[in-house]
């Protein structure tokens, strides 16, 4: 099997999840991985096996033969990490969002294009089992005309908001808040599973713990960044939908999404269960299973079943020239993108906006 030489930027997420989980893929190589901190370098050497860590992102894909480069970076970084990387006609996998606003995604999404590579998006939720079972059902029509959509999430954040530092996750400036961090894959979701553009929302974005003391430092860390937030809007061709996360509960009680069509009604649960009722009782759907290798990190077992298929995904875009099934490009990110950057306006400006 060809190998694919993979750099990885970022030794947070990308070494705890990126990098175990594409060792575990024989069509993968991972030949060095880039931290912005020289400290860490035996580190990551340790917990990752991987050699060759570099100080300088720039550096690796300058001086290593890669084919591949992933992008784990925070947010404001991934505009120039990617377009290097695609400049030198390497393949790009990055981390969501795309980029911090719709004028970097398309401009990565034209540099992707001329360098003639491929642009790919850590978008890895589309690819478990119970949200490729949710796709299959919406898209056979055995829900009729979708009508509506709704899809919450509550967390137990508040303890962590409140005793511990959020550092750049904190800021909006620096990519940080639940919008960027979760609210992407949920747009990106709602996209995939309809397979239409969201054309027009109407959002609210709320920092409920916008402040954190730490008993060692006497200045208090201040938020801006959301850590809830709520969205209605419409799909073109009509069917509504309302998206809303709170980050701060206390108690939260997990995911669910309703899907209400004209011939019946889906509903799902913490990612793990769906149900069907045309009419009469909820029937649960047979979901199938991916599991996680033996010895697989702890850090990477809970993005398994998402990531290692869509990496099969990857290696299959990439050896034959084509995007396969289901794999979130630079045009799923930039579109994704073009509904995050709706949100913030219509939250600034306490209206709607359509997006064109």
């Amino acid at each position: 099997m060809k190998q694919i030489r993979v750099g990885i930027i970022g030794t947070g997420f990308g070494a705890s999840v990126h990098a175990p989980i594409l060792q575990s893929h024989e069509g993968f190589e991972v030949k060095a991985i880039a931290s912005m901190y020289r400290g860490r370098v035996q580190n990551v050497q340790r917990s990752t096996g991987i050699q060759q860590v570099y100080t300088n992102w720039q550096d690796m894909i300058d001086q290593e033969e890669l084919d591949l480069v992933v992008v784990a970076s925070a947010p404001p970084n991934h505009y120039d990490m990617t377009m290097v990387a695609l400049r030198k006609g390497v393949h790009v996998l990055c981390e969501k969002p795309l980029g911090m606003n719709a004028v970097e995604t398309k401009a990565m999404l034209e540099q992707q294009r001329l360098s003639d590579v491929r642009g790919f998006v850590h978008f890895q939720w589309r690819l478990t089992p119970v949200r490729q079972a949710i796709k299959q059902i919406i898209q056979s029509g055995k829900l009729g005309r979708i009508q509506h959509m709704k899809y919450h999430g509550s967390f137990s954040g508040y303890s962590m908001l409140t005793n511990q530092s959020r550092g750049w996750e904190g800021s909006k400036s620096a990519g940080g808040g639940m919008l960027f961090a979760i609210g992407s894959h949920m747009i990106d979701a709602l996209q995939w599973w309809m397979d239409k553009k969201i054309s027009d929302v109407y959002a609210e974005l709320s920092t409920k713990v916008p402040t954190h003391a730490s008993a060692s430092d006497d200045r208090a860390e201040q938020r801006d960044a959301d850590d809830a937030f709520s969205v209605i809007g419409h799909f073109q061709q009509g069917a509504s939908f309302v998206v809303d996360l709170l980050f701060s509960a206390v108690r939260g009680n997990g995911w669910c999404l309703e899907v209400y069509g004209t011939k019946g009604t889906l509903r799902m649960t913490n990612d793990t269960d769906v149900e069907v009722s045309e009419g009469g009782a909820f029937e649960q759907i047979a979901l199938s299973v991916c599991e996680p290798p033996s010895g697989l990190a702890d850090s990477a077992v809970p993005y398994y079943s998402g990531l290692y298929p869509m990496l099969n995904g990857v290696y299959q875009s990439i050896v034959e020239g084509k995007t396969a099934c289901d794999i979130p490009t630079f045009v799923d990110g930039h579109r994704v993108q073009l509904v995050l950057d709706a949100i913030q306006q219509s939250a600034e400006q306490h209206r709607k906006v359509m997006i064109v």
